[in-house]
């Protein structure tokens, strides 16, 4: 993973535990960095590249790196364990843990010890949330992810939906227009192939969906603060 290219637009988390005010809530905003949430008690919606979830206590929430979403709380009193996290699939997703009791003793103590523990109980003894919502807006967001050169009206059609209704619908749910979501996950997933590899630029914007390499270029510019070539020198 590149060390990163400053850029003060991305948020960064504080590990340990914390409680939100019931007002609390965040537009969208990016992490470069993948971070898990534990959530202890309460509620809170978020909507971001993993889909729309509501999480509720003993939800686990991993965020990839160069992640980008919304929060609005739903209940007051949430209390949430945030911890670094070791992206080495730049996937994430929404899990459940019966008792987060041994996590949140772990974090009191060291919010670095915590991760393992978490990294075991995820792979142990959890199962998917119930908190994943999968209704029209998803099941785009799902195709937009998978093919870059998706067509939103053939899309609509499809599905028995007007394409104004979809545009305005998706934009409702994720506070961005299909297409800019579309190019935003286009260009995280060739993010994630120049910051992890060493193959020519050139082939990832093809293999991406770009138009070419300088189209790559200017969308990774416009997310990250940096071109390729500075992630790229960057390291790993």
């Amino acid at each position: 993973m590149a060390r990163g290219v400053a850029n003060p637009r991305f948020r960064n988390i504080t590990p340990g535990i914390e409680t939100l005010p019931c007002s609390f809530s965040l537009p969208r905003h990016r992490h470069l960095r993948a971070y898990a949430t534990v959530v202890l008690a309460g509620c809170f919606e978020e909507s971001g590249y993993t889909g729309r979830i509501r999480a509720t206590a003993g939800d686990v929430l991993i965020h990839p790196a160069l992640d980008c979403h919304e929060n609005q709380m739903i209940s007051a009193g949430v209390k949430l364990i945030r911890l670094e996290w070791p992206d080495l699939t730049g996937v994430g997703g929404l899990w459940h843990i019966d008792n987060v009791d041994e996590i949140a003793r772990a974090a009191e103590k060291s919010p670095a010890d915590a991760v393992p523990l978490l990294h075991e109980l995820l792979s142990s003894r959890s199962d998917r949330s119930p908190g994943q919502r999968n209704d029209w807006p998803d099941l785009l967001l799902t195709d937009l992810a998978s093919d870059a050169s998706l067509e939103l009206g053939a899309w609509a059609e499809q599905y028995g939906l007007a394409q104004e209704t979809v545009s305005r619908g998706f934009l409702a749910a994720y506070g961005v227009a299909p297409s800019v979501l579309r190019a935003e996950l286009r260009t995280r997933k060739a993010w994630l192939r120049i910051t992890r590899g060493s193959e020519p630029l050139s082939r990832i914007a093809a293999e991406t969906g770009f138009a070419d390499q300088a189209h790559m270029t200017r969308w990774v510019q416009r997310i990250t603060g940096g071109s390729p070539a500075q992630w790229r020198r960057c390291g790993s």
